[in-house]
């Protein structure tokens, strides 16, 4: 790379000789990639057992007469609790349960699924008035039944979640209001839907039924108690310190972080390419995490986040000092090269989505890894590119090129200019390119728009793998 000309397109290589020096670093113990094949298939078949599984207790005692729409609706009220109890444990971020997809998958999952719990919950009331004109009168809430108030509190509390969630930017909820306001009505819905059903009676009345929905019941208050209590004196007990703060170019700052105490003798194990929680404070117990990638190498003992500061929060980061308390819930996410095995790699991002792939590259130079990289990536002017500075000291350590895109570049502007697209790509990509793996971190536009590209270039499917900002 040519100092003090950020964006020239580059190529950083081993040094010659056949011994190269590489930075020595410290042997930590590696945790295997899980086998996910058994894994995920023992995990999605409990899944959705669970969440079935009550649809056979509406069964249990069909009156003469009720017909098949009140026992569908009955139905379709008891799958929307079991799958909107399910998204406590979605939420829990069980390391075990989650490493076999990727705990990004899993929180994708888990907004999807809602769409179904939503559905089935209002087509439970839906199915009801339709059936059978006595229900309606359950529409006057001022005179209804403490069973009936709890109905229509569990239907108001998942609007409002509903619509606090999808238009959360548009009605300039911050993400820390939102987070405890999601959390709030989440346990409200559960817990007056709960209450619905066991004042019915009518499908309760079996005591192995009632005994059935109370381990339920059970399983929801425990995982409500595990991520608000257990899981925060975890964290608390293995607190992480500033070590550094590094501005970085285009509003970001580099966050380095060492264990406060010893912490057995271990730090965070994770895998380049993996993400974590962070929040900054002397308590772990306010529920204000925000996820954010690593950028260091995996193989070094001191960790790095490069956080861009935009918004209430990560604006926040601007207020730490060296020797301030971190706690640090992690590793997650399956964006990983191990999961991805490959004979060579192409790396896509605009500005902050590099994190990622400024950690992959790291660990393959603290590896002495020389397999050929290739890194695109996009911003809009060039004293913006985040991870300059990273990659400077990468210089000479892998068999990388670097491609800098700026899509509003001043007239001196030596480089690549506009957008990342096909032409673009094919320009730079090697003719073996359709047997590399690539990886892309951007917006959701990007994204897709990059996806594209790649398919234009018959790049196999199973070989792009993609990250989005704004994940949670």
């Amino acid at each position: 790379m040519h100092p003090g000309r950020p964006g020239v397109t580059a190529v950083l290589e081993r040094p010659s000789g056949r011994h190269a020096h590489v930075p020595s670093a410290p042997e930590r113990p590696r945790r295997a990639a899980p086998s996910s094949s058994g894994q995920a298939v023992g995990w999605l078949v409990t899944h959705v057992m669970i969440g079935v599984a009550p649809l056979g207790l509406c069964f249990t005692q069909v009156m003469p007469g009720r017909g098949f729409a009140v026992n569908l609706s009955v139905a379709l009220g008891f799958l929307a609790l079991s799958v909107l109890g399910l998204q406590f444990a979605l939420a829990a971020r069980f390391s075990r349960a989650t490493a076999p997809f990727g705990i990004d998958a899993v929180l994708r999952y888990h907004r999807q699924i809602s769409f179904l719990a939503v559905a089935a919950a209002f087509g439970h009331p839906v199915l009801l008035f339709a059936a059978d004109e006595r229900y309606r009168a359950l529409l006057d809430v001022v005179h209804d039944p403490l069973r009936a108030r709890l109905a229509w509190l569990s239907a108001t509390a998942l609007v409002l979640l509903m619509v606090t969630s999808i238009w959360r930017r548009a009605l300039r909820i911050s993400y820390p209001v939102w987070h405890v306001l999601h959390s709030a009505l989440g346990v409200l819905i559960v817990l007056s839907a709960l209450g619905h059903a066991f004042l019915v009676n009518y499908y309760f009345s079996e005591p192995w039924v009632r005994a059935a929905w109370a381990a339920y019941a059970s399983a929801f208050l425990w995982l409500a108690v595990w991520v608000r209590l257990i899981k925060p004196l975890r964290l608390w007990r293995r607190p992480w310190r500033v070590v550094e703060l590094w501005p970085e170019p285009g509003g970001s700052v580099t966050v380095g972080l060492e264990p406060a105490y010893r912490h057995g003798g271990h730090g965070l194990d994770f895998r380049a390419g993996q993400f974590a929680w962070i929040l900054p404070g002397r308590t772990p117990f306010t529920p204000t995490y925000h996820p954010f990638s690593m950028s260091s190498s995996a193989l070094r003992p001191r960790v790095e986040f490069t956080i861009k500061q935009i918004g209430r929060f990560t604006g926040s980061v601007r207020k730490l000092k060296v020797g301030d308390r971190v706690y640090v819930d992690g590793p997650h996410g399956s964006f990983t090269l191990e999961s991805h095995p490959g004979l060579g790699f192409v790396f896509v991002a605009a500005g902050v989505g590099v994190t990622p792939f400024l950690s992959m590259l790291a660990t393959m130079a603290d590896q002495g890894d020389q397999r050929p990289c290739w890194l695109f990536l996009g911003n809009r002017q060039a004293d913006q590119i985040t991870g300059i500075r990273q990659l400077e000291r990468l210089k000479g350590r892998l068999n990388l090129t670097v491609v800098h895109v700026i899509s509003r570049p001043s007239e001196e502007w030596p480089g690549e200019r506009g957008r990342i697209d096909e032409e673009l790509l094919a320009r730079h990509l090697p003719d073996h390119h359709r047997s590399l793996q690539y990886f892309t971190c951007a917006r959701d536009d990007m994204v897709r728009s990059v996806e594209q590209a790649l398919g234009a270039l018959d790049v196999p499917a199973h070989h792009i793998h993609s990250e989005k900002f704004g994940m949670v």
